[in-house]
């Protein structure tokens, strides 16, 4: 794409000045040509992983992982959400991480046992050029038949617990 004249800048936008040498038209006018970001962003990775079972850590979230960074205003409840068992939604909120171009969804209680949940992604979620999902990306998973209530414990520390001189 070229426009004679002044440049814009836009997102993803990557502009380079090209001199056309004979062909400079009236006025001496040089011309811009701007290459666009047209690659739709893909999901790289999820969590759970598609088709996971026995999951017993039933409080944690779904997080796909994006090829690219995404505009995070596209990012919602509406645009990534959980269902099950069938097509009951799971409440919950969902975040963005530019950082690592992570998305989590996280419900707003824990997930029922022995159930299967499917997370999608739809094409209203773009990239920073405003270029959306190809199609809806869809996964699932299943929790095992008891939730994980081990609580935590510490198994050493360091420096050792009563250390001196650390």
């Amino acid at each position: 794409m070229r426009a004679k004249g002044t440049k814009t800048v836009a997102a993803m936008w990557f502009l380079a000045l090209l001199p056309v040498v004979g062909m400079t038209g009236c006025c001496g006018h040089r011309w811009w040509w701007a290459f666009l970001d047209t690659t739709a962003p893909t999901v790289s990775s999820t969590t759970p992983a598609d088709a996971a079972t026995a999951l017993t850590d039933l409080r944690a979230g779904s997080a796909p992982t994006f090829s690219e960074a995404l505009d995070p205003a596209t990012i919602t409840v509406a645009s990534f959400t959980v269902t099950g068992p069938g097509a009951t939604s799971v409440a919950g909120t969902v975040t963005y991480a530019a950082a690592d171009t992570t998305a989590t969804f996280e419900p707003a209680s824990p997930l029922a046992v022995n159930t299967t949940f499917t997370a999608t992604l739809t094409t209203e979620i773009t990239d920073l050029a405003g270029n959306a999902l190809a199609s809806d990306f869809v996964w699932s998973f299943t929790t095992g038949a008891t939730a994980d209530t081990t609580a935590p414990t510490v198994t050493s520390t360091n420096p050792a617990s009563a250390a001196i001189g650390v």
